[in-house]
């Protein structure tokens, strides 16, 4: 599978260790018609074993405050997705990056560990995503805003897509050598991105934006990676809305 992490327990102590914090406005976007902020939080469980801490966006100043919770809901249920359900033992340290905030959508990235406290085994990197239609308060899925499944899978499997994600400090895996993907799968490829984020058993599809990229995220149990290409090469195959409301 290419390079990869070398993973242990104690890489998760700078995680799992933080304690519980609120802080302040951490970012500010400027709409037409509203100022909107977002405040950072945490999700904690250290009960019957756990140690499980998951920091997560939170946003603030929509006129509608209905809409606000409804969104904010979602965004947290979203974020601790990984550990849903976790009841025993289990270590996860997760934090967030806001890869896009321009009062339309907010595109998130989460990364992170997680994996059983077991003495003698490591943590399995975890990475999520969430994007949200801040008009809409929903969040975005691939097929709401992927209009031609066919091409984008092509696009993958032809590598048209650069990875960025760095594995002992360097990039650049790619889709056929590092997940072995052909013309062939297309249709399997394309049931998976539809169905969105299942569990972290199963190969996932998901995706983030920071404005001028479109990123592709494939994550397994113990690996993911991310691959992305300019939003200029791909605008045929996205929704028109969604683009305009990314300022193109």
């Amino acid at each position: 599978m290419g390079n990869r992490k070398k993973l242990s327990g104690k890489i998760i102590v700078a995680l799992i260790g933080m304690t519980v914090s609120i802080f302040g406005n951490c970012l500010t976007a400027a709409g037409n018609w509203e100022d909107l902020s977002v405040i950072r939080k945490e999700y904690s469980n250290e009960r019957r074993g756990n140690d499980i801490h998951i920091f997560y966006p939170q946003i603030q100043g929509l006129d509608d405050v209905g809409k606000e919770k409804r969104i904010n809901y979602q965004i947290r249920k979203d974020a601790i997705k990984l550990v849903s359900g976790d009841e025993y033992k289990t270590a996860c340290g997760i934090d967030y990056e806001i890869k896009l905030f321009n009062g339309e959508i907010i595109s998130v990235c989460y990364e992170g560990l997680w994996g059983g406290i077991t003495k003698g085994k490591g943590l399995n990197p975890a990475i999520l995503t969430t994007t949200v239609d801040i008009g809409s308060g929903k969040i975005l899925v691939l097929e709401d805003i992927v209009t031609d499944f066919d091409t984008l899978c092509e696009m993958l499997i032809e590598d048209e897509f650069e990875g960025i994600t760095l594995w002992e400090g360097v990039a650049g895996n790619t889709v056929s050598q590092n997940y072995g993907y052909t013309k062939q799968d297309v249709e399997l490829m394309t049931k998976r991105m539809k169905e969105g984020w299942v569990s972290r058993d199963v190969t996932n599809f998901d995706w983030y934006t920071d404005g001028s990229r479109f990123v592709i995220v494939i994550s397994e149990w113990n690996t993911n990676d991310e691959f992305a290409i300019d939003l200029s090469e791909v605008e045929d195959i996205l929704d028109r809305e969604f683009l305009e409301k990314l300022g193109r």
